[in-house]
């Protein structure tokens, strides 16, 4: 009897084909500017701006790593860094017009990826993934404290 593969593997080979679709469908619209590292940016961000601490934290990368993608989008102006209205001594990364434009043009990517996944799998198949996805979060909540397996520490 075959080994079945483990969730945790099967999500990552299909965050990883997704992106693989999508990043040359990028590729074609703005050229080389954008690499798949930089969408830990674009998919992190919230829509009024956030501190490169918050999405190094959210991406699971160090902020210094975050940081370098954030300079990167900013000098190709996709990004800016603005004061935090809440700490004028912190900073906001937020979208520029470009940058706009750059989510626009992948969520148009994104659909037809999502249809063509929707005509592979059958429109109620992907609905039920969708929403299994959806609730992943929750039923691993009581299980993504590691203070917890290791005493605290």
């Amino acid at each position: 009897m075959a080994e079945r593969s483990s969730l945790l593997k099967l999500l990552v080979q299909a965050a990883d084909a997704y992106e693989r679709t999508l990043n040359p469908m990028l590729r074609a619209g703005l050229g080389t500017d954008l690499r798949p590292a930089h969408y830990a940016v674009f998919r992190y961000l919230a829509p009024d701006g956030s501190r490169v601490t918050a999405l190094a934290e959210a991406a699971g990368m160090t902020q210094q790593s975050m940081g370098e993608l954030v300079t990167h989008l900013e000098k190709c102006g996709y990004v800016e860094r603005v004061p935090d209205p809440a700490d004028g001594r912190a900073r906001l990364v937020v979208t520029t017009a470009a940058g706009r434009a750059v989510v626009t043009l992948a969520g148009q990517h994104i659909q037809r990826i999502e249809e063509s996944i929707a005509a592979e799998l059958g429109a109620e198949s992907l609905a039920v993934v969708r929403d299994a996805l959806a609730r992943l979060p929750a039923a691993l909540a009581n299980h993504g404290d590691t203070r917890s397996a290791d005493g605290g520490k």
